[in-house]
């Protein structure tokens, strides 16, 4: 099976390797509980993590018996790199995406395996920075996504590109991930296009951030190898806004790749709580599938046939990535299943379609519907135009019975590098919050 183009420069670390767990709480509790597992099963041994709040979270976390398991604290991410020198082979860093890039610079400046959690970044310029980093590194980084290393997922990408279910025409995902207003008042950037002071764009939104995880796996399906991503050429997005919010909570995004496959996106955090529910969908010359992460894959043959994969039977997708890691610092693979240099595509389509949407267009608040105790927005006909978008490409300014859709604006990779200054112009053309914004009644 072809591997990604970066070849590890470094001999293999022993095993078990000794990790590092930048914070405590969040989704960095996740990479605790997930390694703790792994540390009883023999495959890596936790020995330090820091937390900004550790006297407040210490307390919190005394179930993962950090004192009896000899791992050490420290307050900070600079403080825990110095502090356990020569004692951690590995760092994992689940923090906000802000944080990322420097992060990431001071564990390959002292040598470190880092292990970064999704999305490295969302702005490109500060991916190539980074890329430029890691080409020093001894090991190149890892960039997790959740469901990339599924064996089911390899297994169908073999098949297609043998030609089984005969030429990918496009690739989609449609998901509703409701969220409530606390989910963007947790912390200082959540739904932001910039965040004060920083130095490059945020461009939070469910693309980017909450649902990327399914943006890398239509570029790794549209990839021309088993390992490999598309890259994408064209693009088109159209942005709205149910909550109140700077960026957009429900995005449409479609993408042309150099071979010609279309890649359709759709998704919200708008949506009803009985709502949630995700899939992505090939659409090839002889079959269609539609695959749903940890559920099932449906192949719908053109001749009839129908053919079932379960995909409960794959285990805990944060496990199954920390044992790909660690199987690479030991040698037995070449390289990361995603490197900083695979997440290219994934970065530029993101702050394409900031760049290219004409506006983040407010739901009026007529056509919002509110649920639970008023915290989650339900644009009516949203259900049904995600799923419409992701299966036939219509987009919902074609259905006239959508008085809230837009027309989609477009873009193209040549203009990646003036996409800050359409970037900047979209933020002030942005409503005035609490005007037009969907609010409840």
């Amino acid at each position: 099976m072809v591997r990604p183009r970066v070849e590890m420069s470094a001999p293999p670390i022993l095993t078990p390797p000794r990790v590092a767990v930048t914070g405590l709480g969040g989704y960095a509790r996740h990479h605790h509980l997930t390694l703790q597992r792994l540390e009883q099963a023999g495959l890596c041994r936790v020995v330090a993590t820091c937390d900004p709040s550790l006297d407040k979270m210490l307390p919190a976390s005394a179930d993962l018996q950090l004192a009896a398991r000899g791992v050490k604290t420290y307050p900070s991410f600079a403080a825990m790199i110095e502090g356990s020198a020569g004692a951690v082979d590995a760092v994992t860093i689940p923090t906000p995406i802000h944080e990322h890039a420097p992060m990431h610079r001071l564990a390959v400046e002292r040598g470190l395996a880092v292990y970064l959690e999704k999305p490295p970044t969302l702005w490109w310029e500060e991916l190539e920075t980074m890329i430029d980093t890691d080409a020093r590194a001894s090991r190149a980084t890892e960039v997790g996504f959740n469901f990339i290393t599924e064996p089911a997922r390899w297994a169908l990408k073999v098949r297609l590109l043998a030609g089984e279910f005969g030429q990918l025409q496009a690739a989609a995902f449609a998901g509703r991930w409701p969220r409530p207003k606390t989910y963007f008042l947790r912390n200082d950037w959540a739904g932001k296009i910039f965040r004060p002071g920083a130095p490059v764009p945020l461009l939070d939104s469910c693309f980017g951030n909450a649902m990327g995880h399914y943006v890398q796996n239509l570029l790794h399906w549209a990839g021309p190898a088993p390992a490999g991503f598309a890259t994408v050429l064209d693009v088109r997005a159209s942005l709205y806004q149910a909550h109140a919010i700077e960026g957009p909570d429900t995005v449409f995004a479609e993408a042309r790749t150099p071979e010609g496959v279309v890649l359709r996106f759709a998704a919200t955090h708008a949506c009803p709580p009985e709502s949630e529910g995700h899939a992505e969908y090939l659409f090839c010359e002889r079959a269609q599938l539609r695959y749903v992460t940890e559920r099932e894959c449906e192949i719908r043959w053109v001749d009839g046939r129908r053919e079932t994969i379960d995909l409960r039977t794959q285990g805990d997708w944060q496990e199954r990535n920390f044992r790909r890691f660690f199987d690479y610092l030991a040698g037995r693979h070449t390289a990361p299943v995603v490197s900083l240099r695979d997440c290219r595509p994934f970065v530029a389509w993101n702050d394409l379609v900031f760049a290219a949407a004409p506006g983040i267009a407010p739901f009026p608040p007529e056509v919002v519907d509110w649920h639970a105790n008023n915290t989650i927005p339900a644009p009516r006909g949203l259900t049904d135009a995600l799923r419409d978008f992701a299966e036939t490409g219509r987009w919902p300014h074609e259905n006239k019975n959508l008085s809230w859709a837009r027309e989609p604006g477009r873009g193209h990779l040549s203009e990646l590098p003036q996409t800050l200054a359409k970037i900047q112009a979209l933020a002030m053309r942005l409503p005035e919050l609490g005007g037009n914004i969907s609010q409840p009644g």
